[in-house]
């Protein structure tokens, strides 16, 4: 069990250096348009931060390319899968620079409803 958990943890992390052999370096700005276009948005949210029903957060993702390169292609849960035909590995580094890019979510004591809503 624990060796199937690894294979999976070193997938999504890009263990391996088969998937992409090019740097991550993309444009931020054309990854936010094709972030748009190609509808990640809608299982991701605006600023990708993603829902428990619909897709995990990606803003600001931990992923190496090279993971996240694999799991546009091979998306390991309900994502369909986007061909380099499709989506070539120059516009997926164009949507990791863009989620990179992203601003970091608000610190939760910082949000006056959260709170005012732990002092009630």
């Amino acid at each position: 069990m624990k060796s199937i958990a690894f294979s999976v943890l070193a997938l999504a992390f890009g263990a391996t250096s088969a998937f992409a052999q090019q740097p991550a370096a993309g444009n931020a700005e054309h990854g936010k348009k094709l972030f748009m276009e190609i509808g990640c948005y809608q299982c991701h949210g605006v600023a990708g931060q993603g829902a428990q029903q619909t897709g995990p957060r990606i803003s600001r993702t931990a992923l190496p390319f090279d993971g996240f390169l694999h799991q546009i292609r091979q998306p390991l849960n309900q994502m369909p899968p986007y061909e380099a035909a499709v989506l070539p590995d120059s516009s997926v580094a164009d949507l990791y620079a863009y989620v990179k890019s992203m601003p970091a979510p608000p610190d939760p004591k910082s949000l006056p409803l959260l709170v005012n809503m732990g002092q009630k």
